[in-house]
């Protein structure tokens, strides 16, 4: 069975994205290049050396100590430059402080953070750091609370 083409291929030019400061992180600044129905959102993420940001939670439900869920959705990564230290866990308060499991990314690197987890991400190098992510869309009928 074919399915006729609903969408068309696109280009997105720079003066199009909706970018400016990160209204939770001082100092950052984000860029939304494109919301995919359905699948999620791409964009750039511009972070100051030793700027961490504010704990997201991707858990399957909502405990109120992240400020920011998403639900249950997956996220990557892609660092154009700079070194990035993710912080990860279930705990909001040792994810906050850098007390709980973390990777490091360093420029060409791909990090995937999978649903289940809460996070905070922080730029641990010593220039202005740059990476690509993506975040997929939640599940059907989950409540974010998000600034995106």
């Amino acid at each position: 069975m074919s399915r006729k083409a609903e969408a068309k291929p696109t280009v997105i030019k720079m003066a199009d994205w909706d970018s400016g400061p990160d209204r939770l992180v001082p100092g950052c600044t984000i860029s939304k290049i494109k919301n995919v129905e359905d699948w999620g959102m791409f964009g750039l993420y511009f972070m100051p050396p030793g700027t961490q940001t504010n704990v997201f939670s991707m858990e399957y439900e909502d405990d109120g100590t992240a400020e920011e869920y998403y639900g249950p959705c997956h996220e990557f990564y892609f660092v154009l430059q700079g070194e990035f230290t993710m912080y990860w866990g279930k705990d909001a308060e040792k994810v906050r402080a850098g007390e709980s499991e973390k990777v490091v990314l360093k420029t060409g690197d791909f990090g995937y953070w999978p649903p289940g987890w809460k996070y905070s991400v922080k730029n641990t190098g010593k220039i202005p750091g740059v990476f690509f992510w993506g975040l997929s869309s939640p599940p059907k009928g989950i409540k974010r609370r998000e600034y995106l």
